[in-house]
């Protein structure tokens, strides 16, 4: 009997462990439960409290978590982290004039540490507008073609080429290609180095992250924009 009631009790605690846990990551109870905190000035608390409620899923109560918690990250003097979660915010509320003010001073605080490859850089933040912009030439084909049936099939064509091969790319790219990550670490293992706070482009490999054209890192060394 006695060890009936034990396996109950410990039965009942797992149970409450768990909604606990299911609570505590509820994105709305962890933004109140992170403010309260922030307020009584328990900074690292907080920071832990945003995290844990941050599900990556794009949602302005995500975001104001990411913004939150990069703020604490700033408060407390962890500028790589910092730099990662307001990241993480502007990928949901890039016009946000805080954010993108506390962004600037972050990176300005660590010294601005090189960009690897703007270009490439440039054509990976925009892969979706690339997808998007494949669409567009599609229907712009289809609807010339319907509107205007005499212009040159080969135009259309090519335009309908062009079009298939934009979404592709930008599809590809979206699914299989780097992803944006910050350093949180320097890593070490280039002559010149990669300082921590950097924002670069990385791959899965099989002992960390490896940098496009560069190095490879930890696993603890990369934070990911989007987990």
């Amino acid at each position: 009997m006695s060890s009936a009631r034990g396996l109950g009790t410990l039965l009942a605690a797992l149970l409450i462990s768990v909604s606990g846990l299911a609570a505590s990551a509820d994105p709305e109870a962890a933004l109140s439960e992170g403010n309260r905190l922030f307020e009584k000035d328990e900074v690292e608390v907080a920071l832990e409290a945003y995290a844990r409620g941050y599900a990556g899923g794009g949602s302005p109560v995500d975001g104001v978590l990411a913004y939150n918690a990069g703020t604490c990250a700033l408060r407390l003097g962890r500028l790589p982290e910092a730099l990662l979660w307001y990241r993480r915010a502007e990928g949901i509320a890039p016009g946000d004039p805080w954010l993108r003010d506390n962004l600037a001073l972050t990176r300005r605080a660590l010294g601005d540490p090189p960009e690897e490859n703007p270009l490439w850089s440039a054509l990976l933040e925009n892969r979706r507008w690339t997808a998007a912009l494949g669409v567009a030439l599609a229907w712009t084909a289809l609807g010339l073609l319907v509107a205007a049936p005499r212009l040159s099939r080969g135009l259309l064509a090519a335009l309908a080429l062009f079009a298939c091969a934009a979404f592709a790319a930008g599809t590809l790219l979206d699914r299989f290609g780097p992803r944006a990550a910050v350093l949180l670490v320097a890593c070490p293992a280039r002559k010149d180095g990669l300082p921590a706070g950097s924002e670069v482009w990385v791959r899965p490999a099989e002992d960390g992250w490896r940098v496009v054209r560069g190095p490879l890192c930890p696993m603890t060394a990369v934070g990911l924009v989007q987990p």
